[in-house]
Protein backbone atom coordinates (compact mmCIF):
# COMPACT_ATOMS: atom_id res chain seq x y z
CA UNK A 1 0.00 0.00 0.00
CA UNK A 2 1.35 3.47 -0.55
CA UNK A 3 2.04 6.64 1.80
CA UNK A 4 -0.28 8.56 1.38
CA UNK A 5 1.19 12.46 1.70
CA UNK A 6 -0.93 15.73 0.90
CA UNK A 7 0.38 19.59 0.68
CA UNK A 8 -0.89 22.32 2.92
CA UNK A 9 0.32 25.32 1.28
CA UNK A 10 0.20 28.88 3.65
CA UNK A 11 -1.54 31.96 1.91
CA UNK A 12 2.19 33.06 0.21
CA UNK A 13 1.80 36.38 0.89
CA UNK A 14 5.29 37.16 2.13
CA UNK A 15 6.96 33.92 0.30
CA UNK A 16 10.73 33.97 0.91
CA UNK A 17 11.34 30.62 -0.90
CA UNK A 18 9.61 28.86 -4.00
CA UNK A 19 7.22 26.60 -2.60
CA UNK A 20 6.36 25.54 -6.16
CA UNK A 21 9.41 24.02 -6.80
CA UNK A 22 9.17 21.92 -3.59
CA UNK A 23 5.94 20.50 -4.52
CA UNK A 24 7.27 19.83 -8.15
CA UNK A 25 9.96 17.99 -7.04
CA UNK A 26 8.07 15.77 -4.65
CA UNK A 27 5.59 15.26 -7.67
CA UNK A 28 8.43 14.31 -9.26
CA UNK A 29 9.69 12.16 -6.72
CA UNK A 30 6.46 10.66 -6.32
CA UNK A 31 6.53 9.15 -9.76
CA UNK A 32 9.53 7.77 -9.83
CA UNK A 33 9.38 5.92 -6.40
CA UNK A 34 5.79 4.88 -6.52
CA UNK A 35 5.79 3.74 -2.85
CA UNK A 36 4.10 6.80 -1.81
CA UNK A 37 1.31 9.50 -3.77
CA UNK A 38 -0.14 12.65 -3.19
CA UNK A 39 -3.21 13.40 -2.07
CA UNK A 40 -6.24 16.01 -1.32
CA UNK A 41 -5.77 17.31 1.90
CA UNK A 42 -9.72 16.36 2.13
CA UNK A 43 -9.30 12.92 2.00
CA UNK A 44 -8.97 10.61 4.80
CA UNK A 45 -6.48 8.40 6.44
CA UNK A 46 -3.25 10.91 5.24
CA UNK A 47 -0.20 9.71 6.50
CA UNK A 48 2.52 12.88 6.25
CA UNK A 49 0.99 16.02 5.88
CA UNK A 50 3.74 18.65 4.13
CA UNK A 51 3.53 22.09 5.28
CA UNK A 52 4.48 24.67 3.03
CA UNK A 53 4.91 28.48 4.33
CA UNK A 54 6.96 30.85 2.53
CA UNK A 55 8.26 32.61 5.94
CA UNK A 56 9.04 32.03 9.27
CA UNK A 57 5.59 33.57 10.38
CA UNK A 58 4.28 29.83 9.03
CA UNK A 59 0.42 30.65 9.18
CA UNK A 60 -0.29 27.06 7.03
CA UNK A 61 1.02 25.12 10.41
CA UNK A 62 -1.80 24.95 12.14
CA UNK A 63 -2.86 22.35 14.80
CA UNK A 64 -5.88 21.26 12.89
CA UNK A 65 -3.76 20.81 9.72
CA UNK A 66 -1.18 18.15 12.08
CA UNK A 67 -4.26 16.40 13.28
CA UNK A 68 -5.32 15.23 9.62
CA UNK A 69 -2.09 13.12 9.12
CA UNK A 70 0.13 10.61 11.47
CA UNK A 71 3.16 12.93 10.95
CA UNK A 72 3.68 16.30 9.45
CA UNK A 73 6.82 17.83 7.95
CA UNK A 74 6.79 22.35 7.82
CA UNK A 75 8.66 24.36 5.65
CA UNK A 76 8.58 27.90 6.81
CA UNK A 77 11.06 29.90 4.56
CA UNK A 78 14.35 28.48 5.42
CA UNK A 79 13.43 26.54 7.86
CA UNK A 80 12.57 22.80 7.75
CA UNK A 81 11.39 21.12 10.62
CA UNK A 82 12.89 24.12 12.64
CA UNK A 83 16.19 23.64 11.20
CA UNK A 84 18.07 26.17 9.06
CA UNK A 85 18.31 25.07 5.37
CA UNK A 86 19.27 27.04 2.66
CA UNK A 87 16.54 27.55 -0.34
CA UNK A 88 18.56 25.59 -2.43
CA UNK A 89 18.53 22.40 -0.39
CA UNK A 90 15.05 22.36 0.74
CA UNK A 91 13.68 20.01 -1.86
CA UNK A 92 16.42 17.92 -1.07
CA UNK A 93 16.19 18.32 2.88
CA UNK A 94 12.59 17.12 2.26
CA UNK A 95 13.12 14.23 -0.21
CA UNK A 96 15.79 12.93 2.52
CA UNK A 97 13.04 12.93 5.52
CA UNK A 98 10.23 12.01 3.57
CA UNK A 99 12.41 8.56 2.30
CA UNK A 100 13.15 8.04 6.13
CA UNK A 101 9.48 8.13 6.86
CA UNK A 102 8.83 5.74 3.80
CA UNK A 103 11.51 3.59 4.89
CA UNK A 104 9.79 2.99 8.53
Amino acid sequence: MKVRVALKYCGSCNPHVDLARIARHLTKMAGERGDFELVSLSEKNIDVVIILCGCLRACGDKEEVRAKARQSLVIAGEYFNGTSVAETYLPAAVEQELTRILQT
